[in-house]
């Protein structure tokens, strides 16, 4: 499968997408040179990842855009892009970003921060501040291929990358056929647990935002209930064209049942399995809430970017006073819990509203 296909095509007309502005980024080949074939990517990525190519030289194995620039669903042009950098030693990584990452501690502690609840994320600056640079997160080759395995103890890496997304740098031909092969092994995990979260019978679509949902559940996010169904949306011929597949793949070994067009489950799984799921989405959660701690210490300006992000995902205004600034870890909670109880509330009521049959009416069209 060429990664370039799977992963950056745009979507067709009717979904919604709107193309943002691109620049080409050069392929490489697999002795390195640059071919003539071109990447579209928005600016924010290429000059990061001309940055760190330039920075990392043959440390840097392959660069991962994902999120919300990517599939369309970003407030503004000009938001910072999310990227996974993954590199072959952590404290190499460091030490040749160097000057280039003023949040930067020693590049020995920033490194052993990695080994701990990976990734590291680091906000990559653009020069001369011109626009939004990008979001890095930072991991080795082997943390990277096990956080996208089955042997993952949460699912940070996988929920983020079973969604659409676009390898924008590999230092080879064989280093890009093996996060290819790593993305669809964490796509096919999807198999094991969205089933156990639907009621009976479901399609595409319904395995899909499902999918989704229990993904976004397991972190706590400064973000509407409808972000979920704006994700879904841009991304409704990736999901058709992606899992569709992987459930004929469930059908033919199994796992699955198709009966007129709609999948099930091929037998009741037992209790444990279900209990299991359940623990594992409980710890997944308490580790994403666990690296807010290493936030504080690795991303820049961390808490303007809190701050403006929870306006643009939520509406909601997060000032901050100097006491909080100086002392967030201890005073800004409670702040933080006003708003997430505020988002809840204003869910429940625009879900009443709404009606849930309505809105699963919506999902599976």
């Amino acid at each position: 499968m060429n990664g370039d296909v799977t992963y950056s095509g745009d979507k067709p007309r009717g979904t919604g997408h709107i193309r943002k502005t691109v620049v080409p980024l050069p392929r490489r080949d697999a002795g390195g040179a640059e071919p003539s074939g071109a990447l579209d990517v928005v600016p924010q990525v290429r000059e990061s990842v001309d940055i760190l190519r330039e920075t990392c030289g043959t440390n840097l194995a392959a660069i991962v855009f994902f999120g919300s620039v990517l599939v369309g669903t970003s407030p503004t042009q000009d938001s910072a892009a999310d990227l996974f950098v993954i590199v072959e030693e952590y404290k190499r990584f460091y030490r040749d970003l160097g000057s280039r990452f003023p949040a930067a501690r020693s590049a020995g502690m920033m490194a052993a921060l990695n080994r701990v609840l990976p990734p590291n994320v680091i906000y990559l600056r653009n020069p001369g501040d011109l626009r939004a640079g990008a979001k890095c997160f930072i991991m080795n080759r082997i943390d990277f291929a096990r956080g996208l395995s089955s042997e993952s103890r949460d699912l940070f890496c996988r929920g983020r990358l079973i969604q659409r997304v676009q390898i924008v740098y590999a230092r080879s031909q064989e280093m890009r056929g093996a996060v290819e092969q790593q993305l669809e092994d964490a796509r096919r995990t999807a198999l094991e647990w969205v089933p156990l979260y639907l009621p009976g019978r479901f399609d595409t679509f319904d395995f899909c935002f499902r999918m989704l949902e229990v993904s976004y559940g397991g972190e706590i996010r400064p973000e509407a209930r409808s972000r979920v169904r704006e994700v879904f949306e841009a991304q409704k011929t990736y999901f058709l064209l992606m899992f569709e597949r992987l459930l004929e793949e469930g059908v033919a070994d199994g796992r699955l049942e198709r009966v007129d067009g709609r999948y099930g489950l091929a037998g009741k799984p037992p209790i444990s399995t279900r209990l299991w799921w359940k623990c594992f989405f409980l710890q997944s959660k308490i580790r994403a809430t666990l690296r807010w701690g290493k936030y504080m210490l690795t991303f820049e300006d961390w808490l303007d970017y809190i701050a403006r992000k929870t306006e643009r995902r939520t509406g909601m205004s997060l000032e901050l006073t100097k006491a909080e600034r100086r002392l967030p870890a201890l005073l800004l909670w409670p702040k933080l819990l006003r708003v997430l109880k505020a988002m809840r509330s204003r869910d429940q009521v625009e879900g009443t509203g709404r009606g849930d049959t309505d809105r699963r009416k919506r999902v599976s069209k």
